[in-house]
């Protein structure tokens, strides 16, 4: 068991699956908007393949990819990094933490939302099905820009 343990802190395999879960719990958020957003402007959750290059559907996508990362950076905050040792304290810091994450996650998500639309524009994928593929494409790239320029670690 110290062994495991050893190579949590080593490697960070604990923190790599919380920051994962914080993420699926975002995303959760973000892929419930996007399906009642879907919903509310299409009536279904599956479009035809010309609605990916809506301006409609592209702002539902930030706009949901945004309070997405904003539950999933609290989250974050609450789990994967709590305890680590940081200077930064009080609700400036948190403020301008959040704000890093959110420009990290920009990035995460473009992919995401490139992804998403390619997908429907090719194979008339539903717009929540694509999220998920991209969401899994863009992870790796966002778990360690977030990791090493948000939180320091």
């Amino acid at each position: 068991m110290e062994r495991i343990r050893e190579l949590g802190r080593k490697y960070h395999f604990f923190r790599l699956a919380q920051f994962g879960i914080a993420g699926i719990i975002g995303f959760l958020v973000l892929e419930a908007m996007l399906v009642v957003g879907l919903y509310a402007m299409y009536g279904k959750a599956s479009i035809p393949s010309n609605f990916a290059s809506s301006p409609a559907l592209l702002s539902l996508d930030i706009f949901a990819s945004v309070v997405g990362v904003v539950v999933g950076f609290f989250v974050n905050e609450r789990t994967t990094v709590r305890g680590v040792d940081r200077r930064e304290k009080g609700w400036k810091d948190t403020l301008v933490r959040l704000g890093k994450f959110e420009g990290v996650y920009a990035f995460g998500s473009a992919i995401t939302i490139a992804v998403q639309l390619a997908l429907l524009a090719w194979i008339s994928l539903s717009p929540a099905v694509g999220n998920i593929v991209g969401a899994v494409v863009a992870y790796p790239v966002s778990y360690f820009i977030s990791m090493r320029f948000v939180w320091k670690t």
